[in-house]
């Protein structure tokens, strides 16, 4: 159990001082990318004990179309889509059933973008790069945002996940796709993030804009 964001941070950027994959890259080499919000508390947490950068990737989690809170995928910046079609397949949805909520997930992407990179693009450059969110519950979020990265990365430099807690599911579904995956717990009867922390507030823009120093 975590206190709070700040708290899991702490203990997650513990264990990265002490991560393999992390061993000979400077910190100037590092480029740390969380996910907003509940991410960004986390990362900058992280971002400060490693002393590398911090910025925030977009993605959008996508829902079943008669049931948002359902998650089929997740949409990630410049159009990186990630569709489970296993998912899709058990409900009978085709992607052309998928495209309205797509095309929603796909301008909310854009709005964050704007809002909390001030339309910037994300420029890896020949950086290893940390995936940091508050906990993971599905996947299909982080799978979105390590599909994007990869495209970007060149294979000499490292892509490495790292979250306080993560379903068990969802950690052996994410851990084939990166160099490493640092989790702090993988508990058996995890139902939803929340859960393994004490105090989980919701965050509004304004507390991510000022821990990227952008308020």
């Amino acid at each position: 159990m975590f206190i709070d964001r700040q708290d899991a941070g702490q203990h997650l950027a513990a264990r990265l001082l002490h991560s393999p994959s992390l061993k000979d890259v400077p910190a100037a080499d590092l480029l740390l990318l969380s996910i907003p919000r509940g991410g960004v508390v986390v990362g900058a947490v992280v971002a400060q004990h490693l002393r590398c950068a911090h910025e925030v990737i977009i993605v959008k989690k996508i829902g079943h179309p008669r049931q948002e809170e359902l998650a089929l995928g997740a949409l990630a910046e410049d159009g990186a889509l990630f569709l489970d079609e296993r998912v899709l397949h058990f409900y009978g949805i085709s992607r052309d059933d998928m495209q309205p909520v797509i095309v929603r997930a796909s301008a909310t992407v854009r709005h964050y973008v704007q809002r909390f990179r001030r339309g910037q693009a994300l420029h890896i450059g020949q950086r290893s790069v940390i995936l940091v969110d508050d906990g993971i519950a599905t996947g299909e979020t982080m799978k979105a945002a390590v599909q994007w990265v990869t495209a970007r990365t060149a294979a000499a430099h490292k892509i490495i996940i790292a979250v306080p807690i993560c379903a068990p599911g969802a950690f052996s579904e994410l851990r084939p796709l990166v160099d490493e995956m640092v989790c702090l717990a993988v508990p058996e009867d995890f139902s939803a993030v929340g859960q393994f922390y004490r105090l989980f507030p919701q965050l509004h823009d304004s507390q991510v804009l000022r821990l990227l120093h952008r308020d």
